[in-house]
């Protein structure tokens, strides 16, 4: 599909679901398939909140959403991405290490093993079905929001997880 088409394609969608002007016009204006990728990652919030997810059209991004932490229904193999975003029954690791700040939500029926060393940080949102195990180690810390989903946790060394029950 031509960018020109996708970008209308998603921007209808996006206005339909009460999107603002300004983020409307970002996305037609968007120079390429990339700045869309990083539109839906900055704009996470919209996007979930309004099950905003443009499933059919995410064969269009194939080959370039991985790099920008994006995994719908496929293996998940991250090191040190600034955000790791799971959809569907994406399973597979992400590691963060060394002083890496990074954020990674896990949705649907995500099955996803988190692994913080070092100094790093991370924030984990969990929601719907998703299974995450974190691994904290050295003087790393990990947030976790609770939505849904389950977890498992350990820790060594100096490394904290702190929990937050968003559930209530």
């Amino acid at each position: 599909m031509e960018l020109q088409q996708l970008k209308k394609i998603l921007a209808a969608e996006a206005k339909e679901k009460g999107i603002c002007k300004e983020w409307y016009e970002y996305i037609l204006n968007a120079p390429s398939k990339e700045r869309l990728l990083m539109l839906f990652v900055k704009g996470l919030n919209f996007c979930l909140k309004n099950n905003y997810q443009a499933s059919p059209l995410w064969a269009e991004f194939e080959g370039i959403r991985q790099h920008y932490g994006v995994f719908l229904n496929e293996p998940i193999n991250a090191k040190d991405l600034r955000n790791v975003i799971a959809f569907g029954t994406s399973e597979g690791i992400a590691e963060f290490s060394g002083f890496t700040v990074s954020q990674v939500w896990a949705r649907d029926n995500t099955k996803i093993v988190i692994r913080a060393t070092g100094y790093a940080y991370v924030t984990i949102d969990i929601a719907d079905c998703a299974e995450v195990e974190i691994t904290a180690s050295d003087a790393a810390r990990v947030c976790v929001f609770r939505h849904g989903g389950s977890y498992t946790k350990s820790t060594t060394g100096n490394a904290r997880i702190n929990i937050i029950d968003k559930r209530k």
